[in-house]
């Protein structure tokens, strides 16, 4: 075989291997950066961040689609790993809070999509998107596979979570709290087998819901596969920090490649709109927190940490900072990460359909990519 021919075979080089090793690398150094300055979400903030500016600056970023794929799954096993008996016990133990946390959802969003589509002037697959209320990882991989403008999407998602870890502290400190507890330290799956049997179980889930085109398919496929085992106690513990990490830094890259050509007075507008996205949800989250409180009599502050429109791990964390009961929060964060994850790919598949191209109009899977 003549070594031309075999170069184009099996030890085939991507053209584009250059750029998917920068965009990487600047991904990492974003991250980490974020994760050592103790930002939220650190490492999928950072690598936003630093390939977001590399590609408003022109920088040649991208990720290549089978890894993007990966990725998913990865994250997706890594979400239903975070699914207990116990916490499954803990979802049924405040019916009332978790009642009304429900009933907040459509009523969060169809406010803040209304805002987007009538006012902003977002289109209304975008707009659906920018106003789901946490979910953050599940939101913007579904985002991608489903033709809303990620770049919208992303931003609006990031700035609430950076907004809120930056508010809540002070202004519930004013209520009374002060800082205290621990941080909590999730065991890491025990043994090599454990950890093979979680990633295959995803990877299978993840294929199937690809399979049958399901809308965030590698992600909501293998998240609902883990859940299964991890739910019901045949597999115990998360998957390692370093799959995570680099999940989260491989999403943040992915995510920030899509701002490749946006001007910065686009920027301006979609720091203007959501923010006032942000402004309507949280006053959403205020007034059904105040319900909550009422029909169960728990703590206002306690049921209003559990209510806001935030991350599942960050809202945790700070909950434990604040002593305002993790397990109550985490457990209504939770239940809401799993009714949006469910919930938004039937939406997509029955109001939307499939789009043929982000609406941003930006190539994402252009031929040369695809044939990687």
């Amino acid at each position: 075989m003549p070594l031309k021919k075999f170069l184009k075979g099996p030890l085939a080089v991507s053209p584009r291997l250059p750029r998917y090793v920068l965009t990487f690398a600047l991904a990492a150094l974003g991250g980490g950066l974020f994760a050592y300055a103790g930002m939220p979400a650190g490492w999928l903030s950072g690598a936003l961040v630093a390939v977001a500016v590399a590609a408003l600056f022109g920088v040649p970023v991208a990720v290549q689609r089978r890894v993007r794929e990966a990725t998913f799954i990865v994250l997706g096993t890594s979400m239903g790993a975070a699914i207990t008996p116990a916490t499954l016990h803990s979802l049924a133990s405040w019916p009332a809070t978790m009642a009304v946390l429900m009933l907040s959802l459509p009523v969060m969003m169809v406010a803040a999509v209304f805002y987007l589509e009538r006012v902003a002037g977002w289109d209304r697959r975008t707009a659906f998107f920018a106003a789901a209320p946490g979910a953050l990882s599940a939101v913007l991989v579904m985002s991608e596979s489903t033709g809303a403008d990620t770049r919208r999407v992303a931003f609006s998602q990031s700035l609430r979570l950076f907004v809120l870890v930056a508010l809540l502290p002070p202004a519930l400190g004013g209520l009374g709290h002060q800082p205290a507890g621990v941080l909590p330290v999730t065991p890491v799956v025990n043994d090599a087998w454990s950890l093979l049997l979680s990633l295959a179980v995803g990877i299978t889930g993840g294929l199937l819901a690809m399979r049958l085109r399901f809308p965030g398919g590698p992600m909501v496929g293998s998240m609902l596969a883990s859940g299964v085992v991890h739910g019901s106690g045949l597999i115990e513990g998360r998957l390692p920090d370093l799959l995570l990490i680099a999940g989260f830094v491989i999403l943040g890259a992915n995510t920030g490649s899509r701002f490749a050509g946006t001007k910065l007075e686009t920027l301006k507008s979609f720091l203007v709109h959501s923010l006032a996205s942000f402004a309507i949800t949280t006053a959403v989250a205020l007034a059904f927190a105040g319900l909550g409180a009422c029909a169960s009599g728990e703590p206002y502050t306690k049921v209003l940490m559990s209510y806001v429109p935030g991350a599942l791990e960050a809202m945790t964390i700070m909950a434990f900072v604040l002593a305002l009961d993790p397990a109550f929060v985490a457990a209504h964060h939770l239940a809401r990460f799993l009714g949006l994850s469910l919930a938004i790919p039937v939406v997509v598949r029955l109001f939307f359909g499939r789009a043929a191209v982000p609406s941003e109009h930006v190539p994402v899977n252009d031929e040369d990519e695809t044939k990687d």
